[in-house]
């Protein structure tokens, strides 16, 4: 059914907005979440290789910060080449060809002879991965029903403490093997790569992003193809469409930044300029620092890679913090809540220095990080239409990641010279201008993608 009986056709959104909880929306989604878990183990593994880097290499603070954070120099790139070409040429390909470059650059890094070569593979990863992050954010966000979209994005974005972890428990048990050791793990991370294919083969474009270029007819089969299998999955028809009493065709919009830079979005591109740049940098930060700060606490390096790894655990408790607070005050005042929530933790964790407490706040402080990461997106992606969606969700990561790459070198710095509490205090001061930001310019976005 693509036509209602006057024969207007039907939107994509309206026939995606009646599909209930089912198989196979669970089966699309989960290949994007798992997809987003191996990019994210990849991106957490730099952390845990940083300290034993610095003894291989006689790597100083100032140097470590620099090999954590170089990677987010391709991650710009990329996010600045995808955001834009998943609106033109669709968010699958994107999505998979971009898996397949951080897992080449991955088996680059695992055989890298010297600190130099270690520096390219990270920048491609960081290509990869750039061109990666705003494509399956926005591809995850047009593939369910608003009413299923802060469960699996919150479920996606969640991955990436999953991810970290991930990496954590190989380091932990690898790195120590002689003939194993970090180029092992980087090269059995760069083997999950592969799972693009799976993406290839079975999780279809979105058919939203190919009805806003006009190509109704492939977007019809697809959505009518994934409407038969909802069918066949719940065992009984699936409701009428209901078209909203208040629609109205929109224009043909204009793309690319010229579009979120106009005067429709420009306050909100401000805004999430300076929200993104700011909670990222603080999270990728101090996150970076993690194991470097244990042991500057007096941590050996093994069990400060598993301490940390217990810490990244509390970022699985940003999911019911997100479902809790987003049906309770919606999107804009959860970004908000959280970041304030982040900045008491941050401060905390740099407070503290025995290890219960440190445990504690480390673990307080991921719930809250990822749970900022989770409604970060989600709110974004409903804050711009189905036309230019993806080359904000690219901007927002280009923002993010410039703040990835220069305060991580920020927080070496401070270390170096202000000592370990003073890093903690750092990322505070950024989650609590994220959380203003956002209160101030914010507003309440469009849950629906009719337009």
């Amino acid at each position: 059914m693509s036509q209602t009986q006057s024969g207007e056709r039907l939107r994509i959104a309206w026939r995606l907005e009646r599909l209930p909880s089912s198989k196979p929306i669970f089966f699309m989604a989960t290949a994007l979440v798992v997809s987003y878990l191996i990019e994210a183990t990849d991106n957490g593994a730099i952390g845990y290789f940083l300290p034993v880097l610095a003894k291989e290499y006689n790597l100083t603070p100032a140097m470590m910060g620099f090999v954590g954070t170089i990677s987010n120099v391709g991650i710009m790139v990329g996010a600045a080449i995808s955001g834009y070409l998943c609106d033109i040429i669709g968010r699958k390909l994107c999505v998979w060809v971009s898996m397949l470059i951080f897992g080449a650059f991955g088996v680059l890094l695992s055989v890298a002879a010297d600190l130099n070569t270690v520096m390219i593979a990270r920048v491609g990863i960081g290509l990869g991965m750039g061109g990666f992050l705003p494509a399956v954010t926005t591809y995850l966000s047009e593939m369910v029903p608003a009413k299923l979209r802060v469960s699996y994005m919150s479920a996606l974005i969640g991955c990436t403490a999953g991810g970290y972890m991930l990496a954590g428990i190989m380091s932990y048990h690898l790195i120590p093997i002689p003939g194993i050791g970090w180029r092992g793990v980087a090269l059995l991370i760069a083997v999950l790569s592969l799972f693009a294919f799976v993406i290839a083969k079975y999780v279809p474009e979105s058919p939203l992003w190919l009805e806003s270029k006009g190509r109704f007819e492939e977007a019809d089969k697809i959505i009518s193809e994934i409407e038969r299998k909802v069918e066949k999955s719940v065992g009984h028809a699936l409701p009428e469409v209901v078209i909203p009493a208040d629609y109205k065709p929109v224009e043909q919009q204009k793309v690319g930044l010229a579009a979120i830079f106009g005067k429709e979005y420009l306050v909100t591109t401000i805004m999430v300029t300076l929200w993104w740049t700011a909670v990222v940098g603080a999270n990728v930060g101090l996150t970076t620092w993690f194991s470097t700060l244990m042991v500057a606490k007096g941590f050996t390096i093994q069990k400060s890679i598993g301490f940390v790894t217990l810490m990244f655990a509390g970022g699985f408790l940003g999911f019911p913090v997100v479902r809790f607070l987003a049906k309770r005050i919606g999107h804009k005042w959860t970004t908000a809540l959280v970041a304030v929530l982040a900045t008491i933790a941050a401060f905390s964790y740099g407070n503290s220095d025995t290890l219960p407490f440190i445990l504690f706040f480390g673990v307080m402080y991921n719930c809250f990080a990822y749970s900022s990461a989770m409604i970060n997106n989600i709110y974004t992606t409903e804050l711009y239409s189905n036309r230019v969606r993806g080359t904000a969700i690219g901007w927002g990561y280009i923002c993010a990641r410039s703040g990835a790459i220069f305060v991580p070198l920020l927080f070496g710095f401070v270390m170096q010279n202000y000592g370990v509490p003073a890093v903690g205090y750092s990322a505070a001061a950024l989650y609590l201008l994220a959380a203003v930001v956002v209160a101030v310019l914010g507003k309440e976005g469009n849950k629906v993608f009719t337009h």
